[in-house]
């Protein structure tokens, strides 16, 4: 057996660990590469080496305990762009419990020793789920000695790809009644303990023609960026005419363009620490605005909610809004120019994306592809290769018709919506399209005579899934055990939607109410996109408790999320889901429904957790500085809980246009009504963001002096999560550990932890540790905090060794800068951290602080 150059194996660990997470290099064919130094539950040291020969890959794992009887070896690959799961599903004494990986594997290889027995197998990901375990013969072989096992993969069972992106992790599998122990991977920052794993990076092997030689990737090298995304709407962004009257026409209150977004404004955001622009209402929209002279007629009044439309009642997929053009007539060519733009600044665009629905009046521009229901049969309520549902007698439908009556006008007659009260052509709640069929809403309404709370102006798109069927099990796509089915329309037509965006230069989309659409199609769309584009991005704005959620059709699945939506998502490729249920819980901090302890119970699903992308405003939330919303506190409320809310995982984050400036939404707009959101459905502008933009110079000239403070707040956040600790560490929350302190802010109520929230955030690979400290009363400081960081918080920070000592000192420092400057330095030691606590004499009200934590008087970090 060759050992590792023994040179390399005595290196410092800091110098081993450098080798490991430099960005790449190349590996001779003979020289095993070490991988870098692994705890796993005080067993010792492991090390993972690899090595490419002609014929195979090999793998070798070194350290006390590797070979220990039931001491199982799991290796997850990708070996294709196309398919695979980031989900292993739980199997006792064979896989053990859940673990989630970074990537979606195809190929999962097992090794393990038990009884004195060595049993190796693979399961292949096949078309919509994970394979029997079967024996691969001399493709897998196992070699075991004294504190080290080698592995043996066949280049014949890798399929010789030019990549490989792998995985490799460690269980005994003896223990938790077989759902065994995790006892760490290859990415040092996973721990060792029971139950459910979310692994968080990976390595990427790049091979070299000959075969042999490869370089070697971490998933998050020093030069990525934590995910900042900026969204915005043209039509509000760059309109500074200031008339605002209600209902008013494009005319009267204006609209923004494409080209406000130019090199000024978008060099202001980029500085701002923004890496991608979410452009919500780029697609064309339905509207009270007519465009004759480029045969774009205006929509009937029937169909609108608001005069300038709905951004999420698409009239053409292929298409954008003329309003956001100089010139109508070369909008597509507008918006490349756009693309172009924001590239140059080198950001990412993203788009919004509405699967499940599109409005009624949609015909696809599209003259190679024939539009969404050009080919459907009406007669029949469901039929995979039609792309709507329709009102038939084959399913119990509401109302008699047709015609389709719309809620558009009362038993007189009269406009129900304010925009149908101001519309040229009066509402008579008909729309042509549909008088002699109709069409199930966007909400899956099945009614004639749909009511106002429904979405009446859309109708739903049609995946393959009877949404009527009480039993959930009508599916006529590909699912689960029945994966040979054909492809329903809809899918393909999405795909071709989505390819001729990602043509024009778009890196990503958030896909609207993602959840009503099965995530088998989502699966098989992602990985479409990807081969496109393998580093396309996608958020899904969706919601786990909305009953008309498609359940997935794969039992293998549904076990391990237990039907959670937001879980299925992300196991069918999104990068990202909205992290709704972290946002209502700290909104219900200051509704008085909640306090802040209840955020310890969206922690429980580490995959998720890491996956949500957290947001203190969007499009569909009210304004933090609404004086009717957030308790009334005006815009300083988005200080503590931006700051609490963004550095909670290693997701990324979503600032709202205006939030930065404390943007109100005070008023009736039109049909987004006096609500505390800033209308998507008027021709409207923002009356304190247009301070900012300043007739075009977006230089903030207009903005007050607590506006700028604010803005500037907002930059030095984003600039200080894109540190390791928050881009790439672990999480761990501190009110659990203070639930009975009295020191911990305890409220006149008794409850400590009411208004004060705390956490650490730990990257062992740079070794910064964050603490996180948020008050979120809006009237009161909260003194002489005492945050008790008991062992295994301290374990935790891998401090172990100093947890005790009062000698060694430990110095916190501010590193968002926005505490005032005596109490920005504090010096302790790890056993005045665990008894009585870190101390903190006073901290003001909406105020938060990031302290970088330090066991050595060393330089300050340098304050964004």
């Amino acid at each position: 057996m060759t050992q590792p150059d023994l040179p390399f194996l005595i290196f410092p660990l800091f110098t081993r660990l450098f080798f490991f997470f430099s960005f790449s290099f190349v590996c001779s064919p003979t020289l095993w590469a070490e991988g870098g130094i692994y705890e796993i539950s005080g067993a010792g040291e492991v090390r993972y080496a690899l090595s490419k020969t002609k014929d195979s890959l090999d793998i070798r794992i070194l350290g006390a305990g590797v070979d220990r009887p039931d001491q199982a070896v799991f290796v997850a690959l990708s070996t294709k762009t196309d398919q695979g799961s980031p989900l292993i599903p739980p199997a006792p004494g064979k896989e053990g419990s859940t673990v989630w990986l970074p990537f979606a594997a195809d190929l999962l290889l097992v090794a393990r020793r038990s009884e004195g027995k060595e049993e190796t197998y693979v399961r292949r990901w096949e078309k919509t789920q994970w394979g029997a375990r079967e024996s691969v013969g001399d493709l897998f072989s196992v070699e075991r000695e004294p504190a080290q096992v080698v592995l043996h993969l066949a280049d014949a069972l890798l399929t010789d790809p030019p990549q490989l992106d792998l995985v490799i992790y460690l269980k005994d599998l003896a223990v938790d009644n077989g759902g065994g122990r995790f006892y760490g991977a290859i990415d040092r920052r996973e721990k060792s303990g029971l139950g459910e794993r979310a692994i968080r990076h990976y390595l990427r092997l790049e091979f070299a023609p000959d075969g042999t030689t490869f370089t070697r990737r971490g998933r998050t090298a020093p030069e990525d960026s934590k995910i900042r995304i900026y969204q915005l709407l043209p039509r509000l962004f760059g309109n500074t005419n200031e008339r605002r009257r209600p209902n008013g026409s494009l005319g009267e209150n204006g609209t923004g363009k494409f080209s406000d977004l130019d090199e000024k404004a978008l060099t202001e955001l980029k500085a701002m620490g923004f890496t991608h622009l979410l452009i919500t209402g780029v697609l064309q929209q339905v509207t009270a605005t007519e465009y004759g002279q480029i045969g774009e007629p205006a929509d009937d009044s029937d169909l609108l909610k608001g005069v300038a439309g709905s951004p999420y009642a698409v009239r053409d997929f292929y298409d954008v809004t003329p309003d956001y053009a100089d010139d109508p007539a070369a909008r597509m060519e507008e918006f490349m120019s756009l693309v172009d733009r924001v590239h140059t600044q080198e950001m990412k665009i993203l788009i919004d994306f509405t699967p499940s629905q599109v409005g009624r009046s949609y015909l696809s521009s599209n003259k190679e592809e024939p539009s969404l229901g050009a080919k459907d049969t009406p007669a029949t309520f469901f039929d995979v290769d039609n792309n709507f549902f329709y009102l038939t007698g084959d399913v119990k439908v509401e109302g008699k018709g047709p015609p389709l009556k719309l809620p558009t006008v009362d038993g007189d007659g009269r406009p129900t919506s304010p925009t149908g009260q101001v519309a040229e052509v009066p509402c008579n709640g008909l729309f042509e399209g549909e008088t002699n069929f109709g069409r199930v809403t966007g909400n899956n309404v099945v009614s004639w005579e749909p009511g106002l709370d429904t979405a009446y102006e859309m109708v739903k798109l049609n995946y393959g899934y009877d949404f009527t069927d009480p039993e959930k099990a009508t599916r006529q796509y590909p699912h689960g055990a029945q994966s040979d089915l054909p492809l329903p329309d809809t899918w393909e037509k999405m795909d071709k939607i989505i390819a001729h965006w990602q043509a024009i230069g778009v890196d990503g989309f958030r896909a609207a109410m993602a959840q009503r659409v099965p995530s088998e199609f989502w699966d098989w769309l992602l990985n479409r996109s990807r081969q496109r584009n393998p580093q396309a991005f996608w958020i899904a704005e969706a919601s786990d408790d909305d009953p008309a959620k498609v359940p997935s059709g794969d039992s293998q699945s549904v076990k391990v999320t237990g039907g959670n939506a937001m879980l299925e998502l992300l196991k069918a490729g999104f990068d990202a889901v909205h992290d709704h249920s972290s946002y209502a819980t700290i909104k219900g901090i200051y509704d008085g429904t909640a306090t802040a302890n209840d955020l310890d119970k969206e922690t429980s699903r580490a995959f998720l957790f890491d996956n949500a992308l957290r947001y203190a405003e969007n499009d569909a939330e009210v304004r933090l500085a609404s004086p009717r919303e957030w308790g009334g506190h005006g815009m300083q409320v988005g200080r503590p809980v931006s700051a609490l809310l963004f550095g909670l995982s290693r997701g990324p984050v979503m600032v709202y246009h205006g939030q930065e400036v404390g943007e109100p939404a005070v008023g009736a707009e039109g049909f987004g009504g006096d609500d505390g959101r800033t209308t998507i459905y008027d021709y409207w502008s923002m009356p304190e963001f247009v301070k900012w933009v300043n007739h075009g110079e977006f230089d903030g000239g207009r903005l007050s002096p607590e506006q700028l403070k604010l803005r500037d707040f907002y930059r030095r956040l984003l600039l200080a999560i894109d540190q390791p600790a928050f881009r790439d560490g672990g999480f761990y929350p501190l009110n659990p550990d203070n639930l009975y302190n009295a020191a911990y802010g305890r409220s006149r109520r008794g409850i400590s932890g009411q208004w004060l929230y705390s956490y650490l955030r730990y990257d062992p690979m740079s070794g910064q540790r964050m603490l996180v400290v948020v008050n979120l009363n809006p009237e009161e400081a909260i003194k002489n905090i005492r945050i008790r960081v008991p062992v295994r918080a301290m374990r935790f920070l891998d401090w172990d060794t100093i947890a005790g000592s009062k000698s060694v000192p430990i110095v916190a420092r501010d590193c968002l800068g926005d505490v005032p400057g005596e109490i920005a330095e504090i010096l302790t030691t790890p056993a005045e951290m665990q008894t009585p606590g870190f101390l903190i004499k006073e901290l003001q009200p909406l105020t938060p602080a990031y302290y970088q934590l330090d066991s050595t008087a060393g330089p300050a970090p340098l304050v964004p």
